[in-house]
């Protein structure tokens, strides 16, 4: 029995990446932002949602790809890192998918221009490859917490 799991598809300089849908509070439109002195660089501000101050960080920039569009479909992923909510800004959220864990192979020394050690592996789907990453390397909350 192939062992699935669902995953968020999202995309940044349309390479498309996966994170476990798990982790994944919701998807939003890009919020006002409020900023606030000396956050960290990769951080755009602040926003309430259902009543919890969410960090929002620019993911494009925290894997060194550049800065987050602004457009109709630039969204922010909800996240739930260290039990409290931080938005992360994608170029867009496109689909849920079912990956199974067979097809998923070891990362590449080099994938998509992202570090290695924030890369969970790659899959092939419908000949397209999805870089799945492990935002728990990638993010940590206390690099972004407004408390």
């Amino acid at each position: 029995m192939a062992e699935l799991t669902k995953y968020i598809i999202f995309e940044i300089n349309r390479e498309r990446f996966a994170i476990n849908i798990q982790q994944v509070r919701s998807i939003e439109k890009m919020p006002e932002l409020t900023t606030m002195p000396q956050m960290p660089e990769s951080m755009k501000g602040i926003f309430e949602l259902r009543g919890a101050i969410t960090p929002v960080i620019d993911l494009k920039e925290k894997l060194n790809m550049g800065q987050a569009n602004n457009d109709e479909e630039t969204r922010v992923l909800i996240l739930t890192i260290d039990d409290k909510p931080l938005g992360v800004i994608v170029d867009k959220a496109t689909e849920v998918v079912d990956i199974d864990a067979d097809t998923i192979e070891p990362p590449p020394e080099m994938a998509a221009g992202v570090d290695r050690e924030y890369i969970t592996g790659v899959a092939n789907q419908e000949d397209q490859l999805i870089v799945i990453l492990d935002l728990d390397r990638v993010l940590y909350y206390d690099d972004y917490n407004v408390s």
